[in-house]
This record gives structure tokens, C-alpha cells and sequence, in this order.
């Protein structure tokens, strides 16, 4: 016994020298802790990585313009300590993002700078920072739920704040007015002369075009141009001319008007609305609707015959009305027939949007299954109509929305840190 104790020590000596003759390049430094947030920590590396990061970005930029080390090195700290905090309140409050919703805003990330989610993959390992990738989306889903929660749902925009938020946009881009220009000069022709001319000029509008009659009666600098002023904005325009442009929609024409030189005749070929890049358009669908929920006492299978029997009961001749108020556990709709009305095709579920996009104009579509229950739908008409206007507004309201909400923020993290116990263990 005494010799296999004296093998079993002289063995962990001779392993305890051969670690000794190690080179010390083989050793790794121990990862210091620089900060406790709460129950986690902030460690070197995890600063250094995000500090490697934030100066990769910010090559190219004029050094003057740079802040120095000590700020960006505050800075990162400020924002892991952010992190940390908004990852620990996600947890209290069970807010999980998955891989599914993370794969979805990469999808979408990618779609938004024309590659594929692999290409963009392929570019994030390429710069070795794939994880990093999936780390940064997977918090950004979570701030924006936790906003979602706490923030958004305390703020209110009323439609003045919309409408004056348009306004100043439109002031900022303001229109773009495109002026044809017919020109009667007053020369020294007496006035009957004037009128006679003018009078002809009016009656060639009425079977010419604005632009053929101007290059051949029009006396104004334009007319070889068959009248063509140009793009103005509608302050940039000629005083006299404002007062008559303002009103007019494109393809309007103004009534004669007299200044100094004479008569003028304009033409407003186009507005151009410089805010809107292009006109919106968004497929619509006219739809009534029998709803069979689901519940714990009828089986699928049951839900399904009854809307086949009801749907053969409307091929034979029952209106879909009187069906969808007699059968349809939608109670909202069935007091309306089942009416739902022209619905945007954007807030419909997937398995709708599926089920329209397919089918023709006045037929039944369905049975089919949504997480809402079983649908009968009945199609009775599409269209693409011009949202652009809606998206306006729409684009307003989220901009204004996202700007409380980035100041409300602010506080609301800013009670939250207050809260936390944090303690930096080095100088930043």
C-alpha cells in the first residue's frame, strides 16, 4: 500500500513540474470583471469585443471629428450596462424572443438591402461576427416589445398632430408645380385688337391641345418650347400666378388673367408631391364571413361538416346573409350579414390572404382554418386602391410615435437603472 501511494505522489509531482515548464504564452490572462449589474457581470473581453466593434465602424471618419478613447470607452459601457439591465427586466417579465422571430427580422433585414438571408449570413461570418448578428437582433426584437408593453401603449396621437406633422413635412418637401404658359401680349395694339386674339386663342383650346395652341398663338418667351415653363415650386413662381396655381389639380387650366404685359393663360400639367416617392397601391378584398370558433366540446371534424352543409345550403339558394346571421359565431359581423366589407389585404391573416389571392369574384371560399376557428368567406369583390394618402398618415402617426416613445424611453430606463444595483469596478 505504502509503495502505490509513494507511485500515486511522486506521478502528481511530476505532473505539477511538467505545467511548471510550460512556456507562459500557453497561459490565458483570467478575464477581469469590470462591472456587476444586478446579478451579471461585465467583463473585459465582452468591452474590448464591443469597443473592437465600435471602432471598425467609425473608420473613414475625419479624425477631428472622432471622439476620443475615453468617451467611446465610456460610451460602450453605458450601453452593456443597458443591455444587461433590459435583459434581466425581459426575463422578470417573460418576454422570449425565439429563433423563429429572430430568423424573421434577418429575412427582413436582408430583403430591406436586396440579398438573400444567406448572403447576409455569409457577410456577417465573413466578418466573424455572425453571433454578434443574432445577438443584436434578438435584443432590438426585445427593446421593441418591452417598448410595445410600456411604452407605446401610454402614448396617444390625435389626427391634428398628424395633420400638422404632413404640413411640415410638405414645407420641408415642398410640391412641384409643372407650368405650361400662354402669353397675349399687350404691345401697343389697342384693346379690341387684345380681346379679339385672345377670344381666338380660347376657342382653339377647345379642340386643340394646351400645348399645340400655345407654340403657334402664344407671344411669351415659351412659345417654341409649345409653352413649357417648367418644374416650380409654388412660392418660386411668379406672384400674379400663385393665386391661380394654388387651386388647380393637375390637367387644369386657368382662366385668363391680366397683369402689366398682358393676358396669361396657364396650364398645370403635373403636381409632383417631392414627400411621396410614388404612388401606393394595396389589394382590397370585399368579403362576408361565417366564423364556427373552436372549443373544447365540438370536434374539428364537426366544424368542417357543418360549413360544408351550410356552404351546399347557399349553393342551392340560401343568401350568404341570412346564412352567416343564422349560423355565424362571429357576433359582430353576423348582425351585419356577415359583412365585413373591403378589408386591406395587409390586415388579413396569412391563411386569408392564401385563400383570396386564389379565388375569383363571387364564389365561396372555404372551408378553411385559421387560429380564429373554421371560415366560410364569401368573395364578392378586389381592387388595388391608392393608399398613398392612408400612408401618409400612417407613416405620420408611426414617426410621431416613435419619437414620444424614444423620449418616454429615456425616462422609463432611466428609473429602471436607478433601481439597479450597479457597480463599476475599474475606471472607465
Amino acid at each position: 500500500m505504502r509503495f502505490i501511494k509513494n507511485i500515486l505522489i511522486l506521478v502528481v509531482l511530476i505532473s505539477s513540474g511538467a505545467a511548471l515548464a510550460l512556456d507562459y504564452k500557453d497561459y490565458e490572462p483570467l478575464d477581469k470583471i469590470i462591472a456587476i449589474v444586478e446579478k451579471d457581470v461585465i467583463t473585459e473581453k465582452e468591452l474590448e469585443e464591443a469597443l473592437l466593434r465600435i471602432n471598425e465602424s467609425l473608420q473613414g471618419i475625419n479624425a477631428p471629428n472622432q471622439p476620443n478613447k475615453a468617451e467611446i470607452r465610456k460610451t460602450v459601457l453605458e450601453q452593456l450596462i443597458e443591455k444587461k439591465i433590459i435583459g434581466q427586466y425581459a426575463e422578470q417579465s417573460q418576454i422570449i424572443i425565439d429563433s423563429e422571430q429572430v430568423d424573421n427580422a434577418l429575412k427582413n433585414i436582408a430583403a430591406n438591402n436586396n440579398i438573400t438571408l444567406t448572403q447576409l449570413k455569409e457577410s456577417a461570418q465573413n466578418k466573424g461576427g455572425l453571433d454578434d448578428l443574432y445577438e443584436e437582433v434578438r435584443f432590438q426584437l426585445t427593446l421593441r416589445t418591452i417598448k410595445e408593453r410600456a411604452i407605446y401603449s401610454q402614448i396617444n396621437i390625435s389626427d391634428y398632430e398628424i395633420k400638422k406633422f404632413i404640413e411640415q413635412e410638405r414645407l420641408l418637401h415642398p410640391d412641384q408645380y409643372s407650368i405650361s404658359h400662354i402669353l397675349i401680349k399687350k404691345n401697343n395694339t389697342n384693346e379690341e385688337e387684345i380681346n379679339q386674339r385672345l377670344e381666338k386663342v380660347l376657342v382653339e383650346l377647345k379642340s386643340k391641345s394646351f400645348p399645340d395652341v400655345a407654340k403657334q398663338f402664344s407671344d411669351g418667351p415659351f412659345a417654341e418650347k409649345s409653352g413649357f415653363m417648367g418644374w416650380f415650386e409654388l412660392n418660386s413662381l411668379p406672384t400674379i400666378f400663385i393665386d391661380h396655381v394654388k387651386g388647380m389639380k393637375g390637367g387644369g387650366m386657368s382662366v385668363p388673367f391680366m397683369s402689366d404685359n398682358g393676358y396669361h393663360i396657364i396650364f398645370l400639367n403635373e403636381i409632383k408631391n417631392t414627400s411621396v416617392k410614388e404612388k401606393i397601391f394595396s389589394t382590397q378584398f370585399n368579403i362576408n364571413q361565417i366564423l364556427l370558433k373552436k372549443n373544447q366540446v365540438t370536434a374539428e371534424s364537426d366544424l368542417v361538416s357543418k360549413l360544408k352543409i351550410i356552404k351546399n345550403q347557399i349553393v342551392d339558394g340560401l343568401p350568404f346573409g341570412d346564412a352567416a346571421a343564422q349560423y355565424s359565431e362571429d357576433v359582430s359581423s353576423a348582425k351585419e350579414s356577415g359583412a365585413l366589407g373591403w378589408v386591406d389585404r395587409n390586415n388579413l391573416l396569412p391563411e386569408f390572404q392564401v385563400e383570396l389571392d386564389n379565388a375569383s369574384n363571387n364564389t365561396i371560399v372555404g372551408p378553411f382554418k385559421t387560429s380564429a376557428g373554421w371560415h366560410l368567406i364569401e368573395l364578392i369583390g378586389k381592387r388595388d386602391k391608392d393608399i398613398t394618402e392612408e400612408s401618409q398618415s400612417l407613416t405620420a402617426r408611426l414617426q410621431l410615435l416613435n419619437y414620444k416613445a424614444e423620449i418616454r424611453y429615456k425616462d422609463w430606463f432611466h428609473d429602471l437603472k436607478q433601481q439597479s444595483n450597479i457597480e463599476i469596478l475599474t475606471d472607465n
